[in-house]
């Protein structure tokens, strides 16, 4: 048994020095293994994304980022939904675009964008998301919705990668990066203050836009997503808000923002005590227009909602003591309860 032992053990520790001396000395030698492995899971990629593009029974919903403003690791808000041959983001927040395409999502296959409001964690990768995307193949148009102020960022967006999109056009030519695709076209909707508007309808998809109360920030809208018997809403950012609980009926899936304001209040005095007077200041006015934990509940649970997803945290719930800070005040509702990280993915079906 010994002898075995001490054969494997031998093996393995030429092979190691035959690995190191490879990659070492000779990694030429290697190079045309290694682009095979890689062009090999770029292939099954892709057949993953048209499989699931070709679905026509389920909504997937993406919590690409899963953050507030507030210092973390995690990406800041972005979510994808692919149904019915159809690829959306909602919101484009920083660092969404980057972990959209680690996560291996058809970006190439981009046909809308749905923003909620212009705070910066919702929009900071917008540019960056339309020229992704285009970089990446996408040869079909590029559609943008969003409440008042989508027009003019739009047309700041143009200018802003006016230039770029004039050098890979003048490198790799028009048949290889048609640039008529490089932008977006903006759908501007202004008929939602108070109410709600169908503002997509496409193969059997409807999406409605509807009014939140992020005041002072104005507009801010949620979108509802339903297809096939189906339905998916994403709150924005609000505070508690009977337009989020009455489109949000009977709903498969709600993903609702949620803010822990028991904790930041004990917060206040201690960065206070630290001389961090402007933190201590953000840190009072956030509380005024988020949903706490509790209200969430209620909303959900008067709302008959199948399935409740948490995101936009503040703070996130990634020690131990805030996660079950979260849950005690989430009691109220007794359905199922996602804590969503970067990179989930749920399957309506």
């Amino acid at each position: 048994m010994k002898k075995i032992l001490y054969s494997i053990l031998g093996l393995a520790a030429i092979l190691l020095v035959i690995g190191f001396v490879v990659t070492t000395f000779f990694p030429e030698k290697l190079v045309p293994f290694m682009l095979n492995q890689q062009l090999q899971r770029q292939m099954a990629l892709v057949e993953k994304n048209n499989e699931i593009l070709e679905d026509q029974e389920s909504i997937r919903v993406y919590t690409v980022g899963t953050a507030s403003p507030m210092p973390g690791e995690r990406v800041q808000t972005g979510t994808g939904v692919i149904v019915n041959g159809h690829f959306f983001m909602f919101d484009v927040g920083d660092g969404v675009v980057q972990k959209a395409e680690n996560m291996g999502l058809p970006l190439n296959r981009l046909d809308g964008i749905f923003i909620t409001h212009w705070h910066s964690d919702h929009m900071m990768d917008l540019p960056s998301l339309i020229s992704r995307s285009w970089l990446l193949g996408r040869t079909k148009d590029l559609h943008l919705y969003g409440p008042d102020g989508t027009d003019t960022l739009n047309q700041a967006i143009n200018q802003f990668l006016h230039i770029e999109n004039r050098h890979r056009l003048d490198h790799h030519g028009h048949e290889t990066m048609d640039i008529s695709k490089a932008r977006a076209i903006a759908h501007e909707f202004k008929n939602v203050q108070g109410g709600k508007e169908v503002i997509y309808q496409q193969d059997g998809i409807t999406i409605t836009a509807f009014d939140v109360d992020h005041s002072p920030i104005e507009p801010a809208v949620g979108y509802a997503i339903e297809y096939n018997g189906k339905k998916v809403v994403i709150s924005g950012d609000t505070k508690k808000n009977d337009l989020v609980l009455e489109m949000a009926e009977n709903a498969d899936l709600l993903l609702h923002e949620v803010i822990l304001n028991s904790l930041l209040k004990q917060m206040e005095p201690r960065l206070k005590q630290f001389g961090m007077t402007r933190n201590r200041k953000i840190v009072h006015d956030i509380q005024d227009y988020h949903t706490p934990p509790s209200e969430v509940a209620e909303i959900a649970s008067k709302a008959n909602v199948k399935k409740l997803v948490l995101h936009h945290f503040a703070p996130p719930p990634d020690f131990r003591v805030v996660k079950n800070l979260y849950q005690k005040e989430l009691s109220g509702y007794d359905g199922e309860i996602h804590f969503s990280n970067d990179g989930d993915v749920f399957v309506i079906e």
